[in-house]
């Protein structure tokens, strides 16, 4: 086999450097979006729907209009 070049080593291993770099980068970003759902999540008090009465009518389906 072949030596290979020095500079393709450092140029893989730039390469690679690059790519670590970018995924940093965009786990950061999305860790942004994430945190700023939750605390938007907090701040929003959820409030849970009345149950209806026992006693109610159910409601049909309209008919469409002609």
């Amino acid at each position: 086999m072949a030596k290979r070049n020095q500079n393709t080593f450092f140029k893989r291993q730039k390469e690679i450097k690059r790519r670590q770099e970018a995924q940093e980068k965009m786990d950061r970003r999305q860790g942004k979006k994430k945190k700023e759902e939750e605390q938007e999540g907090e701040n929003m008090q959820l409030v849970a729907p009345e149950p209806e009465p026992a006693d109610a009518e159910p409601v049909e389906p309209t008919k469409p209009v002609e």
